[in-house]
């Protein structure tokens, strides 16, 4: 199986510095993930594209028992450094290192929008939850208006089942949602490609129809919308849901 991470470089290449700079200011949004699922003490949690292990950290100083997957291993060698205990493997989130049923909770936290196959990586948070546990996901909600949702729409990304109905088939049991605004500013134009270049719809997209094409869109979108001082502001949000995996 293949993901945006693992197919050609492409995380490695666009995604992991424009990620690495924000994953500090993204708190409010680990925050907000963690603060819904309540108490952690004793809780085996798992998160999926854990990067430099920032909300593995959080859960952990929350009183959760830790692990933590990502696709880079140079990033996985800061979460050790902080986290020295902590279960920490190279894997790609449609293929998790662990065996049916290892955790309490798996968390994925702005992840999903970079998986090609998005249903097997689905599938596999639900896996490796023991019956009774959470899948609790958090992700950009692209909303109307945003400079991401016209962008995407330019691309023709087709609608697709919502994570919401993609874990409703597979069984889970919503128990909370929520959503909350949350402006992105990238410093200029290119950062804004670079972010753009890491969304699973916009890797397909380079397949199908080229970069150029691609990037034409891009521009067309992003280029009005450059202040004076060379920034972006897109208006985004932020949204997660926790589902519950039946006993």
């Amino acid at each position: 199986m293949t993901s945006t991470m693992a197919n050609g470089t492409l995380w490695d290449r666009h995604a992991r510095d424009w990620t690495c700079l924000q994953e500090a200011r993204h708190r409010p949004l680990r925050r907000a993930l963690l603060g819904a699922l309540g108490p952690l003490t004793g809780v085996r949690l798992l998160d999926v594209g854990c990067g430099v292990g920032l909300l593995i950290r959080e859960a952990a100083e929350r009183g959760a028992w830790v692990a933590g997957v990502d696709t880079a291993d140079e990033l996985l060698e800061v979460a050790r450094w902080a986290l020295p205990d902590a279960d920490l493997r190279v894997g790609f989130p449609e293929e998790l290192p662990y065996d049916n049923g290892r955790f309490d909770v798996t968390t994925a936290c702005n992840t999903l929008c970079y998986a090609l196959d998005l249903p097997a990586a689905l599938a596999e948070l639900v896996r490796v939850v023991r019956p009774g546990g959470r899948v609790a996901i958090g992700d950009w909600a692209d909303p109307r208006g945003s400079l991401t949702r016209d962008f995407l729409s330019r691309l023709g990304s087709p609608a697709e089942p919502s994570i919401a109905d993609r874990l409703g088939t597979a069984g889970m049991v919503p128990v909370d949602a929520s959503e909350l605004d949350f402006p992105v500013t990238y410093p200029d134009l290119a950062t804004a490609w670079s972010a753009m270049l890491a969304r699973g719809a916009v890797a397909s997209a380079l397949h199908t129809v080229g970069k150029v094409e691609v990037y034409q869109h891009f521009a067309d979108t992003f280029m009005p919308a450059v202040r004076a001082d060379g920034t972006i502001r897109d208006d985004n949000a932020f949204r997660y849901l926790i589902a519950a995996k039946p006993v």
